[in-house]
């Protein structure tokens, strides 16, 4: 164990940079949230190391471990689950059915239940869910899609 202490003895602050910078590189390639709390925990290290000279071997390791463990256990039980799950978004790939909710601009006069609407910049093939016919000009609320045509209904 003597040995090991040596070999930490003559640490200095850049070798703990060097290895967060190593461990958030490895983070970039694995996205597993695993290598990225060593990794800044490496670098906390690193600073304190260079503001605190006299850092031991003992308490590098020490406060390395520390704060490694507890930031990777507080990331993986508070984290939002969009950043944990591997489950995709209910309406990827499904670009109309993002739009539910939104409003829209009534572009041309619709007829017989059917017209088109603008969202944003992209204008959009629509039909009323109660078969009225807005006007253009007017806002409508998008209440579903079905492939790409969306279904509104005036407000």
């Amino acid at each position: 164990m003597e040995q090991f202490y040596a070999a930490f003895a003559d640490v200095r602050p850049w070798h703990w940079l060097a290895l967060g910078a190593i461990l958030v590189s490895i983070e970039i390639v694995s996205t597993t949230f695993y290598f990225l709390w060593p990794g800044i925990a490496a670098v906390i290290v690193g600073v304190l190391l260079y503001v605190f000279p006299a850092l031991g071997p003992n308490s590098q390791i020490m406060l390395f471990a520390a704060m490694a463990m507890i930031a990777t256990v507080a990331w993986k039980r508070y984290a939002p689950r969009s950043f944990t799950t591997t489950d995709p978004h209910p309406t990827l790939n499904r670009r109309a059915a993002q739009y539910e909710g939104r409003r829209a601009k009534v572009a041309v006069n619709f007829a017989n239940g059917r017209g088109a609407v603008l969202i944003d910049d992209t204008r959009w093939s629509a039909v009323t869910a109660d078969g009225s016919d807005p006007a253009a000009g007017e806002s409508v609320l998008v209440t579903g899609a079905d492939g790409t045509v969306l279904t509104v209904k005036k407000t």
